[in-house]
């Protein structure tokens, strides 16, 4: 049987005076096809992706996005970042067809859902994907996004046949090895469709820092990575509730690197 989200939980999202940007297009031309994967991840402090993919959540559903949030941040490292609501069942249960999808994942709004996804690194066999499995929930989701920290990259694959990589960094070369290390640690689990970076560091010192960071990014993993941009403020002392609130124009650069990946 196919399984089937939020019968009786959804409502039709709103159009903006019928107004049809590129990926609407597209998806009207094409059809559904399987919604892309982007991974979040601060290798240093982990807690701040999951700030950081609550806001852009937050961005794609009022942007009429239909959202599934996977949460990968363990228990140790939310830094008291709550659940967003109760859960039945870790998400690796569903992907390994021991229960329904329903079970697995809530919606915390009528386009924006959640699942928690301790798990799934350890599963060893294929699985469905949670792309492929979305497809059949009779919810048109649009983005799949997912905190993560790093040593988490074997669980991606099973997430998504198009993994799109974010990474928060520190500036300093120890920030940095962690983050290569992650990026590098990922890119041997599974293809990567795209990989972007944001830069932090202290005000003051952060242009020189910056601009020796992006050089050494290029050095290390070529061309093809994004900058998308840097915040002049230190990954240690981001706060985490309303980290993203002094950078909008950054945020909505992510949100939009969300929208057109």
């Amino acid at each position: 049987p196919i399984e089937r989200l939020g019968q009786g939980l959804m409502s039709e999202p709103a159009t903006l005076n019928g107004l049809k940007d590129q990926a609407d297009g597209l998806r009207e031309l094409f059809g559904q096809s399987p919604p892309p994967v982007h991974v979040v991840c601060c290798p240093t402090r982990p807690s701040l992706a999951l700030s950081l993919v609550s806001e852009l959540s937050q961005s794609l559903v009022a942007l009429e996005r239909t959202v599934m949030w996977v949460d990968e941040i363990d228990f140790a490292n939310r830094e008291q970042w709550p659940l967003p609501c109760k859960v039945k069942f870790d998400l690796s249960k569903t992907l390994q067809g021991f229960v329904d999808l329903d079970q697995s994942v809530s919606p915390l709004q009528p386009t924006l859902w959640y699942g928690l996804s301790l798990h799934t690194a350890r599963i060893q066999d294929s699985v469905q994907t949670l792309s492929d499995r979305l497809m059949r929930s009779g919810v048109e989701f649009d983005t799949i996004i997912v905190s993560t920290a790093a040593l988490k990259a074997e669980s991606f694959k099973h997430y998504g046949a198009r993994i799109h990589c974010t990474a928060l960094t520190g500036c300093e070369a120890s920030e940095l090895n962690q983050t290569f290390e992650w990026l590098a640690q990922t890119q041997d689990q599974t293809p990567v469709a795209s990989w972007s970076l944001v830069l932090a560091g202290e005000a003051g010192t952060s242009e020189n820092t910056v601009a020796w960071a992006e050089e050494k990014v290029k050095t290390n993993l070529g061309p093809n990575v994004k900058v998308l941009g840097h915040i002049d403020t230190s990954v240690a002392n981001l706060p985490l509730n309303s980290a993203w609130h002094r950078w909008p124009e950054l945020t909505a650069k992510l949100t939009n690197h969300l929208l057109i990946h």
